[in-house]
């Protein structure tokens, strides 16, 4: 299930005014692209400051550092694992916005703790430098041939070997390059580079080159150009995932296929707020983690939906820098990492570099439902017509229900709740108690919303029968699921409804329900409804995120059986399940003895029932079989021993007796 975890700090940054200025935070760190999910070591140029390597895991830690001046700004960063053991640092200065170097230093690679130690120690020499034309706003580095690309804003792409000999030089003819991407084909399995440039007008010139190849000795080559209207590089945030160009312009989101940059679809983000910074950056197929201000986005956006959104309130802004992409289609893992910089409130910010942890989902449908953010064109919303008229031999026809009129009418009626199911019945013409197909016209997930704000702000106890019909449908806003279950708590009927019918409902609050329900039914429903909504892994990170779990209640459940509760003996196979999930993410050495013991007597005596059952069915098995050899010999003799029989034991006899 999707998931966005709260992030934990990887390093303080300086106290320096341009990495702690929000706005021009990311063009002053740069990441290298060495970035994966299992990845423990992290590579960031920190303008003004340093090169510097994190390790991960147990504890971030910095363990290698070298300082830069104070008066540089690093514009590009990357890193390449050689073959013998070794690290190729190629990063780019701006000394005081005017001259530009290139630098190349080789470095043991830390594969191990003694290695990660000694890193620092292992090279103190100097790397090597070269003073550049332009700007440099991209670096590549290839193993095969062993060429370094570099790119400068001036549109010449240059290639050098590891010493930093200039081997071609390629001029693209078009200046101020903002966008820079490597991709591999799948249809000839060739290297490619694609380069976006600003022009002048909100114009852009795309390109599209081959990187060289080291069998055939060729170097770079261009492949295509085209120019855009209406393609400010400037003015857009732009990211590039499996085969996709993705590109946000104030809240609108452009999705264009490659290899010819064509439109595809644009997806519109109603919940931007334009005045606060955003961050967009790939996280798998149809993914991306995007940030507003401080809040942090999962969207999908093939199916236009919002999968997960967290919010930092200790912090102001949050920008994502990198993420390492995954395919996200997988049953049990979809968890990569991203590297972000927060920035806390105050006259005086500070800001830190952090890790999130985000789980992407599979991308399916089933992720995306009750989760979407679609804009609604206009206000009144067209109901949902039958297929087939009910009657046959006359058109019958719906209006569409003024929703608006509706809900001022509901906020007048609910100091009653019968006057408030009398309005909500006959405005939206529902003749069958909401339960029939026909009544579930209702499409408008914003009117939904609204009568639910009415229903909780005005009743506390005694809620309208118009909730029960709500609990049923299936727009039942993810947002309203919050707090439900503690909510409608008091009242039984609801509670019972909620759980079995309500869709969306947080997996937190149906753990927390089935560790203090006291009711067998209702434990019963819960447990079958966080099996059928949650995968395996999704419950035993949920109970693993509990503050505090109390195993009394569900250990009492598990092991006072009732004879007569028949849901229960259908379902023992699931609350088995449940059992060992439980017990699998709490542990053993978390149980109380007491609870242990009982845990033990009601195994010993389902093995003990296992048992008896075996021993029974294997007596009926031999007794079957018995019965059918002695019916096979009775059948074979049946003929010859009737006549015996007869004549052995006559049925009447009869006497007659003379004068």
């Amino acid at each position: 299930m999707a998931h966005i975890t709260q992030p934990f700090r990887l390093a303080s940054l300086p106290k320096i005014s341009s990495l702690n200025n929000y706005a021009t935070q990311p063009s002053y760190l740069q990441v290298a692209n060495t970035l994966t999910p299992s990845a423990n070591t992290i590579t960031i140029g920190i303008s003004a400051s340093s090169i510097s390597q994190y390790t991960i895991n147990p504890t971030p830690k910095l363990i290698y550092n070298l300082p830069i001046p104070s008066t540089n700004v690093a514009t590009a960063c990357t890193v390449a694992e050689l073959n013998d053991g070794e690290e190729l640092w190629c990063f780019a200065l701006l000394a005081n916005n005017k001259v530009s170097t290139l630098n190349v230093l080789k470095k043991q690679a830390p594969t191990t703790d003694a290695s990660i130690l000694n890193a620092a120690a292992d090279t103190e020499k100097e790397p090597l430098k070269l003073v550049m034309d332009d700007k440099v706003v991209n670096i590549k580095v290839l193993s095969s041939p062993q060429r370094i690309i570099v790119i400068l804003e001036s549109g010449l792409i240059q290639t050098y070997d590891y010493e930093l000999k200039l081997l071609h030089s390629l001029d693209i003819s078009y200046k101020n390059v903002r966008f820079v991407e490597y991709f591999k084909s799948t249809l000839d399995n060739e290297d490619y580079m694609l380069v976006l440039c600003d022009l002048e007008d909100k114009k852009a010139c795309y390109k599209i080159f081959k990187m060289p190849n080291a069998s055939t000795n060729t170097p770079i080559s261009e492949l295509n150009s085209i120019i855009l209207e209406e393609f400010s590089v400037q003015e857009s945030k732009i990211i590039y995932q499996f085969g996709k160009i993705y590109r946000l312009s104030g809240n609108k989101v452009y999705v264009y296929n490659l290899p010819h940059l064509q439109l595809s679809h644009s997806v519109e983000l109603p919940f931007v707020n334009i005045e606060d910074l955003t961050s967009l950056q790939p996280v798998s197929t149809n993914r991306v983690l995007f940030t507003n201000g401080n809040k942090i986005m999962l969207l999908d956006l093939l199916h236009n939906a919002l999968l997960y959104e967290r919010e930092l309130t200790n912090v102001k802004t949050f920008q994502v820098l990198r993420t390492a992409v995954i395919r996200g289609n997988l049953e049990d893992n979809n968890t990569t990492i991203a590297v972000g910089v927060a920035t806390k409130h105050g006259p005086n910010p500070i800001s830190s570099l952090e890790i999130v942890t985000v789980d992407v989902g599979t991308g399916s449908l089933k992720d995306s439902l009750g989760k979407g953010f679609l804009v609604e064109d206009n206000a009144n919303l067209q109901t949902l017509q039958p297929l087939l008229n009910e009657d046959y031999d006359e058109e019958t026809t719906h209006e569409t229900p003024d929703f608006d009129a509706i809900i001022e009418e509901l906020k007048t009626k609910s100091s009653s709740t019968k006057s408030f199911d009398q309005i909500f019945k006959k405005r939206l013409n529902l003749k069958n108690d909401y339960y029939t197909e026909s009544d579930r016209h209702i499409n408008n997930p914003n009117f939904i919303s609204s009568v639910l704000e009415i229903i909780f702000s005005s009743y506390k106890k005694d809620y309208p029968e118009t909730l029960t019909y709500l609990l049923t449908h299936p727009l039942f806003p993810a947002s309203r699921t919050v707090d439900l279950l503690s909510r409608l708590k008091s009242n039984p009927r609801l509670f019972k409804q909620a759980i079995v019918t309500c869709p969306n409902l947080p997996l937190k609050e149906l753990l927390q329900e089935l560790f203090t329900v006291l009711n067998e039914e209702l434990s019963v429903d819960l447990s079958l409804r966080i099996l059928q909504d949650f995968t395996k892994e999704e419950v035993k990170r949920g109970i693993k995120q509990m503050s505090k779990v109390d195993m009394n209640t569900f250990i009492d459940f598990m092991t006072n059986e009732t004879q007569d509760f028949e849901d229960r003996n259908k379902s023992k196979a699931q609350l088995f399940l449940l059992l060992s999930l439980v017990i699998e993410s709490v542990g053993l050495f978390g149980l109380e003895p007491e609870q242990l013991n009982k845990l033990a007597t009601y195994i010993d005596s389902q093995v003990a029932w296992v048992d008896q059952t075996i021993e029974l069915l294997h007596i009926l098995e031999i007794n079957c079989s018995n019965t059918r050899k002695w019916k096979s010999k009775g059948a074979s003799s049946k003929s010859g021993h009737e006549d015996d029989q007869e004549k052995a034991i006559p049925l009447y006899s009869l006497e007659y007796l003379g004068n």
